[in-house]
């Protein structure tokens, strides 16, 4: 009887207009007007207009904003929703922002929008995409976009590499925010976390010269991720030491970092053997702690360097059933190892390298073999199958494939 009441009175609220539905909005570069309704029928016209004029104001928590095809500026975003507000690209649309912003705030989502400098009237340094970096921030979700310097990349020289926009930053103020399945291409630095207790899942990071993923704060988890390609190095006069995944504390280089989780990522030094501008990276090279219960499980790294997958100062880490492997030059075979000052509790099983460096103090270790060339392509191929199964085959906005290299897709103006 008192469920029945409850639903009972529920539907009286719904009847009487108590409680309110969520809307949906429209912005349309092409056909919308600066006062418009933001109606299906009369669209505002672009979202930095809307944004600038207050308009925004008028979308309730629960509400969602459809963006139709077109530019829709340098947008920047703040504000605390009791529920999420969501910029979604419209179906089969393609909207474009030249850079997005989110300073502060809470329960905001965003998915498949393209941002990218090119579309600026003016171009400009740094990042593409800033993520809580202003104030208090969390539950804050950017999801199936696509983010890059340049579509082509392909006549870029060794300064051009090192000098351009970096993809995604996820700001030191934030936590709870998600990046997920994300395509980023031709930057410097990919995808910086610097938010507290954040995911960081199903994202590309393809042509980059600097880190793939920077891992800097506690409780992070870096899931299902593909990096691949790195361009320029210290012969090209890039003093940068490159990662595909990176671990520091932010703003400090060094200190302890807890409980991060490297889960099911792919790292790949370089996928076309003609590559201009070509040098290694490490895989997974986390060597400034200490680092307290980490979990670094079922990676798969195929990188030109002695760092597959390393742990610096480890405490009561778990390195498990990941995959190191060179495929280019053999002088350098790619390892796993705990290095410095390792402390207790740590666990290494089940891991295939070319090499092992992992001392006995401090450590369990089993079941650790010698990687082949069979195994690699076998773990590659197991775990590009899980991630596509998980996140589809293909960036949805850019429909770029997490492996290979394809032709972006988009309109004309992209």
């Amino acid at each position: 009887m008192r469920r029945l009441g409850a639903l009972a009175v529920l539907a009286s609220l719904l009847l009487c207009g108590g409680v309110q539905a969520a809307k949906t909005w429209t912005i349309d570069p092409a056909s919308g007007k600066a006062d418009g309704a933001g109606t299906q029928e009369s669209p505002w016209r672009t979202l930095a207009e809307v944004v600038s004029k207050g308009q925004l104001r008028r979308v309730e928590p629960g509400d969602t904003v459809l963006l139709r095809s077109g530019y829709h500026g340098d947008v920047t975003l703040s504000g605390d929703n009791a529920d999420f507000i969501t910029l979604a690209a419209d179906k089969g649309a393609k909207p474009r922002l030249s850079r997005l912003t989110i300073t502060s705030g809470r329960k905001w989502r965003v998915r498949g929008l393209t941002v990218s400098p090119s579309f600026a009237e003016k171009p400009y340094d740094g990042r593409m995409v800033t993520i809580a970096e202003g104030g208090p921030s969390s539950e804050i979700v950017l999801e199936d976009c696509f983010v890059y310097t340049v579509l082509d990349a392909s006549k870029w020289d060794a300064a051009k590499w090192m000098s351009a926009n970096s993809g995604i930053f996820m700001g030191r103020h934030g936590k709870q925010i998600t990046l997920r399945n994300n395509y980023v291409l031709n930057v410097r630095f990919g995808i910086d976390l610097c938010a507290e207790d954040s995911v960081c899942e199903g994202n590309v990071v393809s042509d980059f010269s600097a880190d793939g993923i920077r891992v800097t704060r506690d409780g992070l988890t870096v899931q299902y991720n593909v990096i691949k390609n790195i361009y320029v190095g210290a012969k090209d006069g890039d003093r940068n030491h490159d990662d595909g995944i990176q671990c520091f504390l932010f703003n400090k280089g060094s200190g302890t970092v807890r409980r991060a989780k490297v889960v099911g990522n792919v790292i790949i030094n370089r996928e076309d053997e003609k590559q201009r501008w070509p040098t290694s990276m490490q895989g997974i090279g986390f060597f400034d702690g200490p680092l307290v219960d980490f979990v670094v499980t079922d990676n798969v790294v195929a990188v030109d360097h002695w760092h597959g997958v390393s742990l610096y100062q480890a405490q009561g880490c778990r390195i498990e059933r990941n995959v190191a492997w060179n495929a280019w030059n053999k002088r350098m075979t790619p390892w796993v190892r705990l290095g410095g000052k390792v402390g207790e509790g740590n666990v290494v099983r089940g891991n295939y390298a070319c090499a092992f460096r992992i001392g006995s103090e401090g450590v369990t270790a089993s079941d650790n073999k010698l990687c082949t060339e069979a195994i690699y392509r076998e773990a590659l191929q197991k775990a590009l199958k899980t991630i596509n199964e998980k996140f589809g085959a293909a960036n949805p906005t850019s429909g770029l494939p997490r492996l290979g290299k394809k032709k972006a897709a988009g309109d004309s103006k992209q």
